[in-house]
């Protein structure tokens, strides 16, 4: 009879030691950064995020403010959020290529996007397929418009 109660005891006192390590983790941040056209991931994209503590906020001994990515095959950069979090964070995308159109730079509440996610994009800009794009907690999604052939043409113009 003790030694059931003894490995009892331990399996709880295991279980209670894996809960309190998942819960100990920080918050993983996902952005996401797609062609809003087709919905293809952009890869080797620039992605910086601001964490920014207010006066009033407590801030980590240790933790970079800036930080700097670069979207994977998937067009997906991650980062952990320090403990305690940053009520708000920036997150800003610098697309390679100069033919691009897109929502650069989202301000956001951390809980927000933990809750309920962020889909930035070019409000009048929308595409049948970016209707349809859906913010997930956690995630950052940025939506990415190719210029038009007209946009193209008048670029070095606009450039200047």
């Amino acid at each position: 009879m003790n030694s059931s109660i003894s490995i009892l005891s331990k399996c709880s006192i295991l279980a209670v030691m894996f809960a309190a390590g998942f819960t100990a983790q920080a918050q993983a941040i996902r952005i996401r950064v797609i062609n809003a056209n087709n919905a293809h991931p952009l890869v080797e994209q620039n992605v910086s995020v601001a964490l920014l503590y207010g006066k009033d906020e407590k801030a980590p001994a240790k933790y970079d403010a800036n930080l700097n990515f670069e979207t994977d095959a998937n067009g997906e950069a991650q980062f952990h959020l320090p403990e305690p979090a940053p009520v708000h964070f920036s997150a800003h995308v610098r697309l390679t290529s100069e033919h691009w159109h897109s929502g650069c730079v989202a301000l956001v509440t951390t809980q927000d996007v933990l809750q309920k996610g962020s889909v930035q994009a070019l409000g009048s800009e929308l595409t049948r397929s970016t209707t349809n794009a859906k913010p997930e907690p956690g995630v950052i999604l940025f939506l990415a418009r190719p210029f038009t052939f007209i946009e193209r043409l008048l670029y070095p113009l606009i450039k200047q």
